[in-house]
């Protein structure tokens, strides 16, 4: 028995030694295969390396695999069997509420706690070790930006997660079995340390980088100056600030994780807001950034209706544009474009396209705003009761709707954003490529009746279309079509736009301080957007369109607007996923039904449900999978799994 007990320790010892020294496994930065932590700092570039390595746990969102993207409602795939094996759906089972605990879809624990230990790794190398050929401004940008990283990660956790161990440095190889097993931190003790970090790194970060071609994507100070605003508008978000339905979430020890002193509800907000106002100071001031307009064509004349088009698709499309502050430069996006231009054009010499693989159920083409920048269902000029109706298109829709065609009443009149972001069917999409091979003004075409596009319900298609496709990934030069072939333009994925910021200091704004004044002041941030999009400030647009004229002089009321306007501004962009859930509102979003529209010739009908959602209190955070809890005993589970 006493044999069997010291094997037990000694094979307990060696799985902590192995995950302790798990930071350098892949340092293959040294000569003839001696990855040691001494080799790694021995000169600049093997430094670098190592850095490089605590980029590499970095998500990507420009896959079917990203739960940002297909973990919601805003895209939806086929479970059809014969689904193309190309096409990554994993992210959409949780979509489809099949996480359970022995089944972690999507899970990140491991992949982010490997990454901050590989971040401790560094960062201990870099105070240990003198690296011969390295400036001294360099150790302290490289050292800013490791801490900046681990931050993320610790963030990402949290995100994902709820109330996580933070890990400020690496255990000891020697350190004991029991040691090793630590409990979570609460909410404010890992914002608080996430927060920390940030500041630290903000002070060397750089403001621009010195080499764009090798350095772009690296983080600078504009980064961390976002991350932190939006690392304390999380905090301050309902999930996490007196959320008392998570209070029964304690420690073993009876420590509460989710904090529920209401006195410092608002101070979070103003927290928050701080940060946001600091981030936008220092990239409107120092970077001058500014939101992206289309610099136009030096080949077609584009009317105002084209040129806003342009502006609103490149946005997002175009490298490293006028507010972008920070991409991923790993991923280019691709296959993302590929599988939705399929629609553009099913027939081209007679022969049919592929299907459509990524599908937008009908309630996000809904939240967009009509063309009098009001929700459809407020707007007193717009006939919401009749708008699954079948209608046709005049000249007048000749920009956004193939004239002579009919489609879905709800396609018209709607503000440019909808036909900027979203294909329908017999809508209209301007690009390089000639819908003809002659016509530039009619580039491509969303075709109608039993195409791709329409909803299939014979049981063979590899698709579940809804009536609409995600076009905001398909940047304007992507080729039309010839002979079946796709020329695809690649870009890079933009991660932080400079829109986004301005929502986030909008929310905090009003959410801080319940004035009139302060109303005002996140107005005119949501004001700078809708102006690039086209519509009228919110004060004219609400006053002199909406059934609620009174909605945004109120705190509830632009709390509405805002969100509103931040699902519509940043749709397909991987944000919704997680706003749903720190606005505590996808209990109700996330229950209603995924619905598609029935095609037939040319006329709309019924609106089928093509899956039915469910998420409780438990889908709020990712459960710890039982592997790691009999690991590490006192680790709590999340709530409800």
């Amino acid at each position: 028995m006493k044999k069997t007990i010291n094997k037990v320790v000694r094979l307990l010892i060696m799985i902590v030694v192995i995950n302790n020294l798990s930071c350098s496994e892949y340092l293959d930065v040294v000569p003839e295969g001696t990855a040691t932590l001494d080799n790694a700092f021995s000169m600049r570039r093997h430094t670098l390396r190592y850095l490089t390595t605590c980029y590499s746990y970095l998500p990507t969102n420009t896959t079917g695999s990203s739960i940002d993207i297909m973990g919601a409602d805003e895209v939806w795939v086929s479970s059809h069997p014969q689904y193309p094996q190309g096409i990554n759906r994993t992210a959409n089972w949780v979509a489809r509420g099949l996480l359970t605990t022995s089944n972690s879809i999507m899970g990140t624990w491991s992949t982010y706690y490997t990454a901050i230990r590989d971040c401790n790794s560094f960062l201990e190398g870099m105070e240990t070790h003198v690296v011969p050929d390295l400036l001294d401004f360099e150790r302290l940008q490289f050292i800013a930006e490791a801490k900046a990283l681990k931050a993320y990660y610790h963030f990402l956790l949290l995100r994902q997660y709820g109330p996580i161990p933070v890990v400020k440095e690496n255990l000891p190889v020697s350190t004991g079995v029991f040691e090793v097993q630590v409990p979570r931190n609460t909410v404010d003790e890992v914002v608080d340390y996430i927060v920390e970090l940030l500041d630290e790194a903000i002070e060397d970060l750089p403001v621009t980088l010195v080499a764009d071609i090798t350095d772009l994507g690296r983080i600078t100070k504009s980064i961390a100056l976002f991350l932190k605003a939006e690392v304390l508008v999380t905090a301050a978000s309902p999930l996490f600030n007196c959320n008392e339905e998570f209070a029964p979430m304690k420690n073993r020890d009876g420590t509460q994780l989710f904090p529920q002193d209401k006195t410092q509800q608002v101070e979070k907000w103003k927290r928050a807001a701080e940060a946001c106002g600091e981030a936008v100071d220092f990239c409107l001031e120092t970077l001058k950034l500014k939101l992206y307009t289309f610099p136009g064509d030096a080949v077609y004349a584009l009317c105002d209706t084209l040129h806003q088009q342009m502006t609103l698709r490149q946005a997002f499309c175009e490298e490293w544009n006028s507010e972008l502050i920070w991409a991923d430069t790993r991923s280019w996006v691709s296959k993302l474009q590929e599988v939705n231009t399929s629609p553009l054009n099913p027939l081209i010499k007679g022969k049919p396209q592929q299907g459509q693989y990524f599908s937008v159920p009908i309630k996000i083409p809904e939240l967009f705003y009509t063309d009098n920048g009001v929700p459809i269902d407020e707007d007193v000029e717009w006939d919401y009761e009749n708008r699954f109706e079948s209608r046709q298109a005049t000249r007048n829709e000749g920009f956004y709707i193939r004239s002579g065609s009919k489609t879905a009443a709800c396609n018209f009149n709607r503000e440019p954003r909808f036909y900027a972001w979203l294909g329908f069917s017999n809508g209209i999409c301007y690009g390089y490529g000639a819908y003809d091979g002659t016509k530039q003004e009619e580039l491509f075409s969303y075709g109608g009746g039993k195409d791709r596009i329409s909803r299939i319900v014979d049981g063979t298609a590899d698709s579940e279309p809804t009536g609409y496709v995600p076009k905001k990934w398909v940047h304007y030069k992507t080729l039309n079509p010839t002979d079946l072939v796709l020329t695809i333009e690649t870009y890079i994925w933009p991660r932080y736009r400079l829109a986004e910021l301005f929502l986030f200091y909008a929310e905090a704004l009003n959410e801080a301080d319940n004035t009139q004044a302060a109303r005002d002041e996140a107005m005119k941030y949501l004001d700078m957007i809708r102006e690039r999009a086209g519509l009228k400030p919110v004060k004219t647009a609400w006053s002199m369109y909406s059934k609620n004229p009174e909605k945004h002089t109120t705190q509830a009321g632009l709390r509405e607007i805002i969100r509103q306007e931040r699902t519509i501004e940043l749709v397909f962009e991987g944000k919704r996923f997680w706003d749903l859930r720190r606005w505590k509102t996808a209990r109700e979003v996330l229950n209603q039904p995924i619905q598609g529209f029935n095609v037939s010739e040319d006329d709309y009908y019924g609106t089928p449900t093509i899956f039915k959602q469910k998420f409780g209190l438990k889908d709020y955070f990712w459960p710890i999978s039982d592997a790691e809890l009999n690991r590490n005993q006192n680790l709590v589970q999340s709530l409800g799994w």
